[in-house]
């Protein structure tokens, strides 16, 4: 079966994919960063006294809503920036295409400063930083274009 395009071009027709499984990918990724990132901010905000003697050493944080909601928006962040990374890697090591490359260095570049602007990871160096209103939109848009980006990416 053949259609023809304006051009008068003969392509053979493709039906356009539907990807159950990169939907499905995409609904586990969120809920294991939310899941991960609840678990952290309830270890980050607990008492030193009542925690396991493994974790004393991890900062103890201030219970306060919006650095726990922080703690869990930015571990749902590096959770859907990974499966991003693991995705291109894929696709790079079939493709060996330069595009693939370039997306998985920038991937990679935006992973390392999600890390490194962790606050978790923050904390283990003295800075403890209260988040604001304007943080937290940020989280929700940057996780909302992981989101969209990685679901693209899954088609």
């Amino acid at each position: 079966m053949e259609t023809s395009n304006n051009s008068g071009i003969d392509q053979p027709a493709v039906a356009p994919k539907k990807s159950t499984a990169g939907k499905l990918w995409v609904v586990v990724v969120l809920l294991v960063g939310l899941v991960a990132g609840v678990l952290l901010s309830d270890l980050a905000t607990l008492p030193e006294e009542s925690r396991d003697p493994f974790f004393r050493g991890v900062p103890v944080f201030n219970p306060d809503p919006s650095i726990r909601l922080h703690i869990v928006l930015t571990t749902v962040e590096v959770a859907l920036l990974v499966s991003l990374v693991i995705v291109y890697l894929k696709v790079y090591s079939e493709t060996k295409a330069n595009f693939a490359l370039g997306l998985l260095i920038v991937l990679a570049a935006l992973l390392l400063q999600t890390v490194f602007s962790y606050p978790l990871i923050l904390g283990t160096q003295g800075v403890i930083l209260v988040p604001g209103v304007l943080t937290t939109l940020a989280d929700f848009l940057t996780i909302g274009a992981y989101t969209v980006f990685l679901y693209l990416s899954l088609e």
